[in-house]
């Protein structure tokens, strides 16, 4: 793409750097300045240089490939130099050691294939004994019952085959997999939530902090009161929704009959507060939705307030209607465009698409993710789209 004269797209996993080749005096001039630029981008190798070859080789328009062995960091970092309108251009990439990976798996590998082949003799001479054949039914049923998660039942046939064994330990299998994969992705969701609500709290609390040391420093302002309680009103209203969305996580998601109308305008009146001159216009047809009242709490505030933060004309319109067996609720208000690949992300934890317009909130990045994972709970779906200069945040969810 470089030597085609684009704009090269990069996945994280690769890091490129340039120079102005007219710029360079020596190889280890380069090998500084890169080295220099590696390290900015937190890269540090303990083996990294440009000798004359790569240097020539470069001058003569033909691009160079190295690898560097990073002993201590049991990787090695491969890189590509290349010259283009007169700019040095490197990319590179960590890749796995594959020595030190061969030393550590080829004992592994030897062990396994040991007892691989002692387990099969022993299968062998197991089968060729036939009075093993009421132990290996007993066995089954055994199985059955652990995939069933029935482990007090210890009625065992006698009769059985091996095609029945197999089928029942696979079926096991199955049960435990889709139960370490629920755990898992329980695990990784909390990690996930704790760090947003670290991130979420930090910043009404350095606002609060500026505030109290600019007063201590003598620089007054008529406001000092009224914005230290606006930080408190913003920390107390995400510290009841993390609550809130934190016990939906710990359990079953408790349903129950939720009128989506008066839902709404208990939230618009509430956010009206912040900028009592900012326009909501509410047209929604009346509807009871047997959902979670919590996790819809959460996904309207935070979609209102995303109106509140970014929209440019301080207007943002609420429409909901029923259609078929869902009920469509849609968000919109006029907005800044963003680049694909930026609107593309907007639902991953702290990504930002543009500076609050409005003072009195902050954009962290979190609320169109706690959106999400709401909606995911209550079996609903989050669709995002920009047209024609407006945000529009259409949100679907289940009528039952």
């Amino acid at each position: 793409m470089i030597q085609q004269g684009k704009e090269p797209v990069l996945s994280e996993d690769l890091v490129l750097l340039h120079l102005d080749i007219e710029s360079i005096n020596s190889e280890e001039e380069v090998t500084n300045d890169l080295s220099f630029r590696l390290n900015q981008n937190g890269i540090s190798l303990n083996r990294f240089w440009v000798d004359t070859t790569t240097l020539n080789a470069l001058k003569e328009g033909r691009s160079v490939q190295r690898l560097y062995n990073q002993t201590k960091q049991k990787n090695d970092f491969y890189t590509i130099f290349l010259v283009q309108d007169q700019t040095l251009y490197m990319i590179g990439t960590s890749i796995p050691d594959f020595k030190a990976a061969i030393q550590v798996l080829l004992p592994i590998l030897v062990a396994t294939t040991l007892v691989f082949l002692l387990l099969l003799f022993g299968l062998i001479v197991l089968l060729v004994r036939k009075q093993i054949i009421k132990p290996i039914g007993r066995l089954e049923q055994a199985t059955s019952s652990i995939s069933n998660l029935n482990f007090a039942d210890s009625d065992i046939q006698e009769e059985n085959e091996l095609g029945s064994l197999s089928q029942s330990i696979n079926h096991m299998k199955r049960s435990l997999q889709q139960h370490e994969m629920e755990m898992l992705a329980r695990n990784d969701q909390l990690k996930t939530f704790s760090a947003n609500l670290a991130h979420e709290l930090k910043t009404p609390l350095s606002i609060i902090q500026l505030l109290v040391d600019s007063e201590e420093m003598g620089l007054k302002s008529p406001t000092f009161l009224a914005d230290i309680n606006q930080q408190l009103m913003n920390m107390n209203e995400l510290v009841t929704q993390i609550l809130a969305y934190s016990q939906q996580l710990k359990e079953e998601i408790q349903l129950e009959p939720v009128a989506i109308e008066p839902l709404l305008d208990k939230k618009l009146k509430q956010q009206q507060v912040i900028d009592p001159n900012f326009k909501m216009v509410m047209d929604v047809e009346a509807g009871v939705l047997q959902t979670n009242e919590a996790l819809l709490e959460i996904v309207v505030l935070n979609l209102v307030t995303n109106g509140l933060k970014y929209s440019t004309d301080k207007q943002l319109k609420i429409s909901g209607k029923q259609q078929s067996a869902k009920y469509v609720l849609t968000f919109e208000n006029s907005a800044a465009p963003l680049a694909p690949q930026q609107f593309a992300q907007l639902t991953n934890p702290f990504v930002v698409g543009e500076q609050s317009r409005n003072h009195h909130l902050s954009g962290t990045g979190l609320g169109l993710s706690l959106v999400e994972q709401s909606l995911k709970s209550l079996g609903g779906e989050l669709i995002l789209q920009q047209k024609a200069g407006k945000f529009v945040a259409r949100v679907i969810l289940p009528l039952k």
